[in-house]
């Protein structure tokens, strides 16, 4: 009789428990995971930042944290971690009451792009563990990260074909009283122009900078359509990494460039394109669009933005096309436009083992193979 009172006392035990766990467990109970920035380099170590708070007076016996966060995010302690087409991180705890709980997770940025976490919430459960108890919490913290900044000895050659269309004609109408500034020297930049006084201050060679009394411009136009049957992205990576590093090298030279592409921003749904600006301040703004370019999403016409950037603008500006599409159809609709543009280069992102291809007579000249080491 003893014992059945017992168990009789201990069954309404359990049940008030649960009934308070399940009424008031995930009441004042928060948790916040957020990046430690909204915006990082390629390859820069960020914190995945978790913190977990309890406001009330119940205590929480078991305490599971969850978030799923995207895979270009490389954990540096993969502990708790599963990985397959996203990062599933489960860290179990438990709770005093009035008490928090934080958690700063190191993190390397493995690829270009614009990032938020899927899903962040908690579970817990009663004393007991008779019932677990789920809730969901915001999840709008993101992140953009810059695309790879390409070695500045692969962007050599492509600099100096630049250079001896802009710089040559910048030079023949530069105005030599009009100074505009020092900067560092070029390897392009000619002896004269060292300004020795402010190469003893820096310690390093600097150049007087005049201004010109016509600037030429370099428009980029950026193609992302695919290159092959398979559709695959590699190479379009490539593309976007390279012109972004062109467009620093370009800002740090003073030349004004402005970039169209027919690769649309994931958070507008709009083609990105930039105005001409050789401000360095304006960069970290190009890189972030850059960034958010969506490689899943169907990409306009390159036809598009030729006729939208060519064809109706009329202009002279230095023309540099990026298009690791090759085919025939391509190169003649480059022929098309050169009447217009007789400025204008093709520079072509390959892999260095890839096979020579055709080009068409009237590009020979106008062609630039950029090997890349990889494949598809």
């Amino acid at each position: 009789m003893t014992l059945l009172v017992f168990l009789i006392l201990l069954a309404i035990l359990a049940a008030v428990e649960l009934f308070i766990y399940r009424i008031h467990a995930l009441d004042n109970l928060s948790l916040d995971v957020h990046f430690s920035t909204d915006l990082a380099q390629f390859g820069e170590i960020i914190e995945v930042v978790e913190i977990a708070q309890n406001y009330k007076r119940l205590p929480l016996p078991f305490l599971l944290l969850k978030f799923e966060a995207p895979v270009s995010l490389k954990f540096l302690d993969m502990t708790n971690t599963t990985m397959s087409d996203l990062l599933y991180r489960e860290d179990m705890l438990t709770m005093k009451p009035f008490s928090r709980h934080t958690r700063r997770i190191k993190a390397r940025c493995m690829k270009r792009g614009y990032y938020s976490f899927t899903r962040v919430n908690i579970t817990t459960s009663d004393i007991l563990l008779i019932e677990k108890l789920t809730k969901e919490f915001d999840r709008s913290s993101n992140i953009t990260i810059l695309p790879e900044v390409v070695d500045v000895g692969e962007l050599r050659s492509l600099m100096s074909i630049t250079f001896s269309d802009v710089l040559q004609r910048r030079t023949l109408l530069t105005d030599p009283f009009a100074f505009s500034g020092i900067r560092d020297y070029q390897p392009w930049d000619p002896m004269k122009s060292i300004n020795w006084t402010a190469t003893a201050r820096a310690g390093n060679f600097m150049v007087n900078q005049n201004a010109s009394t016509s600037m030429k411009q370099v428009t980029i136009l950026l193609n992302l359509e695919f290159y092959n049957r398979k559709k695959s992205d590699t190479l379009l990576e490539k593309s976007i990494s390279l012109a972004y590093s062109y467009m620093q090298q370009l800002c740090e030279a003073g030349i004004p460039c402005s970039l169209h592409t027919n690769g649309k921003d994931i958070l507008t749904g709009l083609p990105v394109s930039m105005e001409a600006s050789s401000n360095a301040a304006d960069m970290p703004r190009r890189g972030e669009k850059l960034a958010r370019i969506d490689l899943t999403c169907e990409v306009l016409p390159f036809s598009d933005i030729l006729e939208s950037h060519i064809v109706r603008a009329c202009s002279d500006d230095y023309t540099v096309i990026i298009s690791p599409r090759n085919d025939r159809s391509f190169q003649e609709s480059l022929i098309d436009i050169l009447p217009l543009r007789p400025s204008l280069l093709w520079v072509m992102p390959c892999y260095r083992l890839s096979p020579k291809i055709d080009i068409e007579s009237g590009l020979v000249n106008k062609y630039y193979r950029w090997e890349t080491l990889g494949r598809d």
